[in-house]
């Protein structure tokens, strides 16, 4: 029987093994996720499968863009933010938050500073470029300078007054190596509404507004509003032109993923994207084709049997779908 048995075991476990399967996902309160290193060749873009809510909390998008590999300079953009499901993952334009960096200027000084990079939080990827958030729910008139602090930086170099200025950082602002570390947090003002503040190697973005003086900015910090849907956003990265390579790591977030609600009823189980279709719309799809409530109910237990079968949810979470079906007044 040994002989038969351990064979039969392994068997087993390499067909689990190589079948592929969804993986739970909690969601209850803020999560924290880490999606790893993304490295982007010209016209590189993806996203990931996650789908967030910010009306349910502020989300933090953190990462490191290292743009050193990039070829030739001149409006070689990257961008990586949030847009709203089924939006592209090159300019998903006002359908989302993101920041738009550019490698601008190849010029190399050591001992003066030179505009290289210029990174900047954008909602479209070429119009309306202008800041208009005071803090997370303050929205003013659309602004922009061209006297401003933490949009541009230097990858090598400055003379010695010039390190002397206000807010000027050691491999902060210059220095850089084209290297550069981005914080972004979103909070949502409403479901079609939220602003965004970004740090870049820890400096806050700022605008002058009476002209450039050795001092902070009389806007700033400085953040930007966008449109989107914001109970289903997902993180996404892309680039343009520019040949050589664009690497993104450590790539984390903390927020709420989005939730399966049914007439109101919360949950608490991520939602996710399922061929397309999140699970949501399919009880959404239940709802509309049943004649009565036991059929919606039915409909309800048929999907969630199918996907604790797929490994998407877990027993318990099954329960806790079809406890919020059984309680809805649907149809």
């Amino acid at each position: 029987m040994k002989r038969v048995l351990f064979p039969l075991i392994a068997l087993i476990l390499a067909l689990s093994l190589a079948l592929p399967m969804a993986t739970p996902v909690a969601a209850d309160g803020p999560v924290f996720k880490n999606y790893g290193d993304v490295t982007l060749g010209n016209w590189g873009q993806s996203n990931f499968d996650d789908l967030w809510d910010l009306t349910k909390c502020e989300l933090t998008l953190s990462y490191t863009i290292d743009m050193s590999g990039i070829a030739n300079a001149g409006w070689a953009v990257t961008e990586v933010g949030l847009r709203e499901v089924g939006a592209p993952n090159i300019d998903p334009n006002l359908k989302g938050g993101w920041m738009q960096s550019n490698y601008i200027s190849g010029i190399s000084n050591p001992n003066s500073l030179n505009d290289n990079d210029l990174h900047l939080l954008s909602k479209h990827g070429w119009l309306y470029q202008e800041y208009n958030a005071e803090d997370a729910d303050t929205l003013i008139t659309p602004y922009w300078s061209g006297y401003n602090y933490g949009f541009w930086f230097d990858r090598d170099g400055v003379d010695e007054w010039q390190a002397e200025m206000w807010g000027m950082v050691d491999g902060g602002t210059y220095n850089t190596s084209g290297v550069y570390e981005i914080a972004i947090t979103y909070h949502a003002i409403d479901e079609d509404t939220a602003t965004m503040f970004a740090t870049i190697n820890g400096v806050r973005q700022g605008l002058y507004i009476d002209g450039w003086e050795d001092a902070q900015p009389e806007f700033y910090p400085a953040g930007r509003s966008f449109d989107g849907d914001m109970t289903h956003m997902q993180v996404f990265y892309g680039r343009g032109g520019g040949g050589g390579q664009v690497t993104i790591s450590d790539i984390t977030v903390m927020g709420c993923l989005t939730t399966v609600v049914i007439d109101g009823c919360d949950t608490g189980v991520a939602d996710q994207l399922l061929d397309g279709t999140t699970i949501s719309e399919n009880i959404a799809e239940c709802a509309v084709n049943a004649r009565n409530h036991g059929e919606f109910v039915s409909c309800v237990a048929h999907l969630t049997n199918k996907l604790v079968r797929d490994g998407y949810i877990t027993g318990k979470e099954k329960g806790k779908i079809q406890r919020c079906a059984a309680q809805a007044d649907i149809p």
